[in-house]
């Protein structure tokens, strides 16, 4: 899809597979999941309202962690960062650590960022233990602040769209009325109140809306209410 402008239309999806992209590419990984909850959402320790992974077994690895514990949903209860350095040894999350070790992944770190009304975890994987801390977690720190920056600025543009969509709809509908309101004050020498009263006179007499008059009125081109 397209947005007015001729360009391609962002969506929260669109931007957080784009994120998910670009920390395999920033952080040394095997890939990465981007978790995203708008307030309200999933309750505490509940599923992310949009997941998105780099690949399809850290999709269900992350699904895993946001449904029965894990470091996204301890990142976005804490801010994190959130480190698992070894999935065999830690014990704090039991359905994370067996979903890990199922796709050979050894090592987790995630980060937490909050919007005005928005929270966006990123996390990375390895393959390999990675005991002595998360390495990366400042830069998926920023990447987290982008990407709920980005998030809410698009949640701000989808809102400014939908009033110019039901402004352009309102204008639609009054069209004919004032393009008729127009013929009826030429044909009849008055002035604007006098020509929508007629409207609604023949409106309750046809008994059609005033909507519904106006069209008519226009579409005969010069025919004047009774």
């Amino acid at each position: 899809m397209r947005a007015d402008d001729g360009e391609p239309d962002a969506t929260p999806i669109t931007l957080l597979s784009g994120l998910s992209d670009q920390v395999c590419d920033a952080v040394s990984c095997c890939g990465a999941a981007v978790a995203m909850w708008r307030d309200g959402e999933g309750g505490p320790g509940g599923p992310a309202g949009l997941l998105v992974a780099s690949h399809p077994d850290l999709g269900e690895i992350a699904e895993s962690d946001t449904g029965f514990g894990g470091p996204l949903s301890q990142a976005r209860a804490e801010g994190g960062p959130v480190h698992v350095g070894d999935t065999l040894r830690d014990r704090r999350w039991p359905e994370h650590s067996l979903a890990s070790l199922r796709h050979g992944v050894r090592t987790c770190t995630a980060v937490a960022a909050r919007g005005p009304d928005v929270t966006v975890v990123v996390a990375a994987y390895g393959l390999r233990p990675a005991v002595s801390g998360g390495s990366g977690a400042g830069t998926l720190a920023v990447l987290a602040g982008q990407a709920a920056a980005l998030v809410t600025a698009l949640d701000t543009s989808d809102a400014a769209r939908r009033q110019v969509r039901r402004v352009r709809a309102v204008l639609a509908g009054r069209w004919p009325i004032e393009q008729a309101k127009g013929m009826i004050m030429q044909a009849l020498g008055c002035d604007a109140d006098r020509a929508f009263a007629e409207l609604r006179r023949v409106s309750q007499t046809s008994h059609l809306k005033v909507h519904e008059v106006a069209r008519r009125l226009v579409g005969d081109r010069g025919v004047s209410p009774a």
